[in-house]
């Protein structure tokens, strides 16, 4: 299902982006089984992350965010590609008595042109999870932008919805067309339209679009680890320290946080990854 549009809008000057991020983040919270305050922040950093990947400009690109802090937040990491495969997991400190507390928002953006281009601002400790998305982009790239997430659990504590509007003007942008730009309870609104008509119907009520004029694209949940892909990183190891880890430990471990899968790997797999090395 398509659920990310991307477009500009008043006479081309602003660039808009809108997502139903709900399947994506409905995947997230039921491989890490969280809820609450928990489920929320994971949602609007997978959010944050669609918005990001469907910016990037080449099919080989990735982005990655990390946020790590002294409060609630340990350490929280979301990542995607310009196929738009999102994933991420969140190390939480309940006894925290704030969600930030000191720390930093890094951002490690790979469009394609083997120079990644690395980011980051210090976190707003009383600001907004989107605050300080709108603050990395103005510390970090010097490009205001206009963000809003939304998230709301059913009466049984699972995701109802789940989406983000992000409004950047480009340059040349004229001081009447930024006037326009909707405050944050409009764009609060404007996804509650979402939640109830979809990303295009939205956008073509609310901003006038049209549908040729839209990029669409589909985003969803999803790790690209395997058991192939893991077999090519341990090579890493060099073959006397992984059969040594097997010997003692009886095989290799690995668990991916993203989707919290564990694999194992033994004397057989040993003799398959180093058969021609």
């Amino acid at each position: 299902m398509t659920n990310v549009l991307r477009t500009l809008i008043w006479d081309e000057q602003v660039s808009l982006t809108i997502a139903d991020t709900t399947k994506i983040v409905q995947g997230g919270i039921k491989l890490h089984n969280l809820s609450g305050e928990k489920a929320e922040t994971f949602a609007k950093a997978l959010s944050f992350l669609t918005f990001m990947a469907s910016a990037l400009k080449e099919q080989t690109g990735e982005v990655s965010l990390s946020i790590k802090t002294s409060g609630k937040i340990l350490d929280l990491t979301a990542s995607g590609n310009a196929n738009l495969n999102i994933r991420g997991y969140l190390d939480w400190q309940e006894t925290a008595l704030t969600l930030f507390g000191d720390g930093a928002l890094t951002l490690v953006r790979d469009d394609g042109y083997s120079r990644p281009f690395v980011g980051a601002c210090g976190l707003i400790k009383d600001g907004t999870l989107d605050e300080n998305f709108e603050e990395y982009y103005r510390i970090s790239e010097q490009l205001p932008t206009f963000i809003s997430t939304k998230y709301v659990e059913n009466g049984e504590g699972r995701v109802a919805f789940s989406g983000i509007i992000v409004l950047q003007p480009l340059p040349f942008a004229s001081e009447e067309t930024l006037a326009k730009i909707p405050v944050q309870m409009e764009r609060m609104k404007i996804l509650e339209a979402v939640k109830e008509k979809g990303v295009f119907e939205t956008s073509k009520e609310v901003f006038g679009v049209e549908e040729k004029a839209c990029s669409f694209k589909t985003a969803q949940y999803r790790c690209n680890c395997s058991r192939e892909y893991l077999k090519g990183v341990l090579v890493s190891l060099g073959e006397d320290e992984f059969r040594n880890i097997v010997k003692e430990d009886g095989a290799v471990r690995v668990h991916c946080h993203y989707c919290n899968s564990d694999y194992t790997f033994d004397e057989t797999d040993a003799n398959e990854i180093f058969k021609n090395k």
